[in-house]
C-alpha cells in the first residue's frame, strides 16, 4: 500500500478509536450552478416551481400542472400517471411505490402503497419456484397498490380535479409519444417477455418487432382506463371495471388473484424515518421499505469521518463507503421487512450510538470479510423517481415501480398496463425478515428522501430507482451535495460505486484507474461497468438555493429532465 495512503488510513482508525473522528460540517446553502450545455438540458432552476422526472413528457404534463395552479401533490400524481404511459417499463398503475410529503406548513408523511401478497399464494411452493417463475410468471404478480397510493395523495392534498390532471395524459395516450432510447432499448432487451404475452405484444412491439427510437407509440386502452377513475376513483380500479380486467388477467395464467383482494388493499400512512447528517435533517422511507434504514445507518457511519478532507471519489473515501455499505445493507436485509409481521429494532439501526459500534468494525487497511449482522436488540433496477416543488415549498418524493422491467409480462386486457412482479422481492433465505406470507409487503430498497436544514427549511428532495444499488447511489448523492457542496448535476452525475455486503465492488468506468487500484490492495474486488451505466440508477434531485430559487437535475443515465415553471 502507498505509504501515505496507510497514514491516512491509519489516522481515520485513531479518530474512531478515540471519538475524534466526529467531524461537523459547516450548514451551506448551495450557489445556483453554472450551466454548460449538457447541464442544460437536464437541470433548470425556478423560484415558481420545478419537476424533474424520468421522461421529458411526463415532467413538462407536471409543469403544466403546476403553471395552472396545482400544487405539488397534484403535480406528482399527473406526472405518475404520465409516466405509466410513456415511461411503461419502470412503473404504472399495476405496480407499486413509496412518496414522501413535506408540506411547507406541516409535518412530513410517509405514504406506503407497497404491492402485497394475495392471500391465496402459497408460499412454501413459491419459496421452491425457479427463480424464473418467481420473477417472471403470473405468480410474480403482486396485488397493485400504485392507484390507491396517487389517488389516496390526491385526496388528502391535492387542489384540482383528478379528471384535470389526468387530461393531458389522456390526450397524449391517443394521440401518441415519441419512443426515447431507453424505452426502445428495454423494449427490446426485454422482447421474449413481451412477445410471450399477447397484451403485451399488442401494447408494446410494433407489428411483433420492438419500436425504434422516434416511432409514434400509442395506447389508448391507457386512456381509456383514465377517464374510468377520473369519472369514478379508486373504485374503479379496486371495485369494479378495471378489477375485473386485473382479476381475469390473473386467472387466465393460473393466477393467485381475486376480487377480495383488490377490495381489502389499503395504503398505509405513518410518520418517516428521521435522522440527522452533518446538522441536516434527513426525512426518508420507513418499513415495509429497507432503503431508509440502511440509508440513515450508512450516513451515521460516514458522519464519523472527515470526507471532505479524504476528497471527494478517493480511494479513501470509497473504501468507507464500501465498507459503511456492507455493513448496512446486511442489517437491513436481516432486520427490515413488513413492520405487520415482525418487529424490528428501527430506532436502534438508525442511532448514532449504534452506528459507531459498527464502525469500529471498519478496517481502514483491508476490507471486511465473512459481514454478520450488527447485535441490534437492545432489488432490480427497473423503477423510477419523481421529485417536485411548488411555488410554496412544498415538496414531494415518489419513488414506483413494476419490479424489473415490464413487471411480469402479464397486460391487463383493454387497460393499456402491465402486471408488477413484485413478489420477486421476497427473499428466500429463511434468516431474512422478508419471507412471503398472505397480505404481507415485500420488503424494498426504495428510499424518496427529502433533507432539511436545522433550521428546518427545504434543502433537498430527491430518490432513485436501481434496486439494491439504490442505498449506495442516495448515500453518494447525499455526500455529494452535503460534504463536497457540488451543485445538484454534478452531484448526481459524477461516477459512482455500488457494494453489497457479499458482492464485489461495481464501480462506473469513469472513476480513475489509479483509485481502482488502490482498492484492490485493500482487498476490494472491482467489476467495472459502462460509465453513465443506468445499473447506478437514475436520481431526479431539486435543491433550494441560497436566493430561494430552486434546481432541479435529472441523471444523465436515464432519459429524464428537470422543468422549472414560469
Amino acid at each position: 500500500m502507498n505509504c501515505n495512503l496507510r497514514i491516512r488510513f491509519i489516522s481515520i482508525l485513531i479518530f474512531i478509536t478515540f471519538g475524534l473522528g466526529i467531524v461537523a460540517c459547516q450548514i451551506v446553502s448551495v450557489p445556483p450552478p453554472s450551466q454548460n450545455n449538457e447541464t442544460k438540458q437536464r437541470s433548470e432552476t425556478s423560484k415558481n416551481g420545478v419537476v424533474s422526472a424520468a421522461n421529458p413528457d411526463a415532467a413538462a404534463i407536471g409543469v403544466s400542472i403546476l403553471e395552472s395552479g396545482g400544487n405539488a401533490v397534484d403535480a406528482a400524481v399527473a406526472v405518475s400517471f404520465a409516466l405509466g404511459l410513456v415511461e411503461p417499463h419502470a412503473s404504472g398503475p399495476g405496480g407499486c411505490g413509496y412518496a414522501l410529503y413535506a408540506p411547507h406548513n406541516g409535518e412530513a408523511l410517509f405514504f406506503d402503497y407497497r404491492s402485497v401478497a394475495p392471500m391465496a399464494i402459497d408460499a412454501e411452493a413459491f419459496m421452491l419456484f425457479s427463480e424464473a417463475e418467481r420473477k417472471n410468471s403470473i405468480k410474480a404478480a403482486g396485488i397493485p397498490g400504485a392507484v390507491a397510493g396517487w389517488l389516496t395523495l390526491h385526496e388528502a392534498y391535492g387542489s384540482m380535479p383528478l379528471a384535470q390532471l389526468l387530461e393531458p395524459t389522456i390526450s397524449l395516450a391517443e394521440d401518441g409519444f415519441k419512443v426515447t432510447q431507453t424505452l426502445s432499448s428495454n423494449m427490446s432487451e426485454q422482447y421474449e417477455k413481451l412477445s410471450a404475452d399477447e397484451v403485451c405484444s399488442e401494447l408494446y412491439l410494433n407489428s411483433g418487432l420492438p419500436y425504434s427510437v422516434g416511432d409514434i407509440l400509442k395506447n389508448p386502452d391507457y386512456g381509456k382506463m383514465l377517464r374510468l377513475l377520473s369519472q369514478f376513483g379508486a373504485e374503479a380500479f379496486y371495485n369494479g371495471e378495471i378489477a375485473n380486467a386485473i382479476v381475469f388477467a390473473s386467472e387466465q395464467k393460473d393466477g393467485w388473484f381475486t376480487a377480495d383482494d383488490l377490495k381489502a388493499y389499503k395504503v398505509l400512512k405513518t410518520a418517516p424515518i428521521r435522522s440527522t447528517y452533518r446538522g441536516y435533517t434527513l426525512l426518508t422511507a420507513a418499513p415495509s421499505s429497507s432503503g431508509g434504514v440502511g440509508l440513515a445507518e450508512c450516513l451515521n457511519i460516514l458522519e464519523l469521518y472527515n470526507l471532505k478532507y479524504l476528497g471527494q471519489n478517493s480511494a479513501e473515501t470509497l473504501h468507507l463507503i464500501a465498507e459503511a455499505l456492507k455493513l448496512a445493507h446486511i442489517d437491513r436485509y436481516y432486520y427490515i421487512g413488513d413492520l405487520r409481521f415482525e418487529a424490528m429494532p428501527v430506532q436502534t439501526l438508525i442511532s448514532k450510538e449504534y452506528a459507531k459500534v459498527r464502525a469500529l468494525e471498519i478496517d481502514p487497511s483491508h476490507i471486511l470479510e465473512n459481514i454478520m449482522p450488527g447485535n441490534a436488540q437492545t432489488e432490480s433496477p427497473s423503477t423510477t423517481h419523481i421529485s417536485i416543488v411548488d411555488k410554496d415549498g412544498n415538496m414531494i418524493a415518489l419513488t414506483n415501480t413494476l419490479g424489473t422491467f415490464f413487471g411480469c409480462g402479464t397486460g391487463v386486457n383493454g387497460c393499456g398496463f402491465l402486471l408488477d412482479n413484485q413478489m420477486y422481492d421476497f427473499s428466500v433465505d429463511t434468516w431474512e425478515a422478508n419471507y412471503p406470507k398472505p397480505g404481507k409487503r415485500p420488503r424494498s430498497s426504495m428510499c424518496p428522501t427529502i433533507i432539511l436544514t436545522a433550521e428546518g427549511k427545504p434543502f433537498a428532495v430527491l430518490g432513485t430507482p436501481g434496486g439494491e444499488a439504490i442505498v449506495s447511489t442516495m448515500t453518494q448523492v447525499i455526500v455529494n451535495l452535503i460534504d463536497y457542496e457540488m451543485p445538484v448535476y454534478e452531484a448526481i452525475s459524477v461516477p459512482r460505486i455500488h457494494q453489497n455486503y457479499d458482492s464485489d465492488l461495481i464501480a462506473e468506468g469513469d472513476i480513475q484507474q489509479e483509485v481502482l487500484e488502490s482498492l484492490e490492495v485493500l482487498g476490494h474486488s472491482i467489476t467495472k461497468r459502462n460509465a453513465m451505466d443506468a445499473y447506478f440508477g437514475g436520481v431526479h434531485a431539486i435543491v433550494r438555493n441560497n436566493n430561494e430559487t430552486f434546481t432541479g437535475a435529472a441523471d444523465p443515465r436515464r432519459d429524464g429532465k428537470a422543468i422549472g415553471c414560469n
